[in-house]
């Protein structure tokens, strides 16, 4: 009740209104019973927006709620006698029924966060171990940046500086 309190209520129609809820507008049709919001005629009972308009018309709640939600309807639905089921330890289970339950297995559940896929170890991988293949002399051992085949080292490496001009 105190969302509805905060809600400004304009009048557009006799039973269409504008609600301004913290610079949200919203559009309450009481006869169409529909809502912006879609929580009035998805759920069938009476979204903020229109209790407020409720509120403010002095109009009774219980009109505006499906049939479903009324005290007549509840006491309907459980007005039959429920048997109980009494002691389950004294149940007579058949043979065959009985043969049938399964019970979960007592396994202890972890608090953790789960892994998203098993660590596969290296030996156990079907995939053997890729060794690093030079892309400028296609050579397996090293890799292109201490290449030292390549007929043009990079200008900024200084790194291979001196190997270079022993070669040359």
């Amino acid at each position: 009740m105190d969302l509805a309190c905060k809600m400004f209520v304009f009048h557009l129609d006799s039973m269409l209104f504008r609600i301004n809820s913290e610079g949200i507008e919203f559009i309450v049709d009481l006869k169409k019973r529909t809502c912006d919001c879609l929580e009035f005629q998805l759920d069938e009972l009476l979204c903020p927006h229109a209790i407020d308009v409720i509120n403010k018309r002095y109009l009774q709640k219980s009109d505006y709620c499906s049939n479903w939600y009324s005290r007549k309807t509840w006491l309907k639905t459980y007005e039959g006698y429920v048997n109980t089921v009494g002691d389950q330890k004294a149940l007579e289970i058949p043979q065959n029924v009985q043969s049938e339950i399964t019970k979960p297995l007592d396994v202890e559940i972890l608090q953790e966060r789960r892994q998203k896929k098993r660590h596969i170890p290296a030996t156990e991988s079907s995939v053997p171990f890729k060794s690093t293949k030079c892309s400028r002399s296609k050579q397996v051992g090293h890799n292109r940046t201490i290449c030292l085949s390549s007929p043009t080292p990079h200008p900024y490496s200084k790194k291979h500086t001196e190997k270079y001009s022993k070669l040359q």
